[in-house]
């Protein structure tokens, strides 16, 4: 990187199979600035053949055109929704805190003494969301939280979703903790992966 600059470093974008445990392509990102991964993965997709599959990422590539690409390559999507998303976060978060029917899947596990719960609760009908026409695909938005309880602690907290799967919360949770599994390697790139059509998706 440049001298003075930490961040100024080379960084790679890469596209990961968690089936296969197999890197699919990998693309340089010259520049200081993180959100050049954007353009970057967008050029990406329109080299891999994602058809039949569920590309998950961290929630800065949640953009719309993004989700169109991978509609338009016949893949699906799943992606975080945060607050580069403003307005349509700020909708999605007010439903959820507002209304309470939801389906519901939970899960708890405990290890070592630390007791963790995840509650993934989808909205039975997205038509009441104003924003969601401006998302090519776009069939579930969903919840989770996770709370973690240690003998010292408990903490809490809520991410949102974005998807073009119609499925069950149980199986929504399970492709997020795919995703999830890919963050915890703890890597010194950025990674995006593209994982095999599962069973249950058509």
């Amino acid at each position: 990187g440049e001298k003075g600059k930490p961040h100024s470093a080379l960084q790679i974008l890469t596209a990961y199979c968690t089936e296969s445990a197999v890197v699919l392509g990998q693309s340089a990102i010259t520049r200081a600035n993180k959100t050049n991964e954007i353009p970057v993965f967008q050029e990406m997709l329109e080299t891999l053949d994602i058809q039949g599959k569920t590309i998950t990422a961290d929630a800065m590539h949640c953009q719309i055109k993004t989700c169109e690409k991978i509609i338009k390559k016949r893949g699906n999507y799943c992606f975080g929704l945060k607050e580069n998303q403003k307005k349509f976060h700020a909708e999605v978060v007010q439903y959820f805190q507002n209304e309470h029917d939801f389906d519901e899947f939970t899960t708890t596990e405990k290890h070592n003494g630390r007791f963790e719960k995840r509650v993934c609760l989808k909205m039975k009908n997205i038509d009441c969301l104003n924003e969601r026409h401006a998302w090519t695909g776009l069939k579930s938005v969903f919840a989770i939280e996770r709370t973690v309880t240690t003998k010292h602690k408990t903490s809490t907290e809520t991410n949102y979703y974005v998807s073009s799967l119609d499925e069950k919360p149980e199986k929504l949770l399970r492709i997020v903790r795919e995703h999830w599994k890919i963050e915890s390697m703890h890597w010194l790139l950025d990674v995006v992966f593209f994982r095999r059509r599962m069973p249950f998706e058509k």
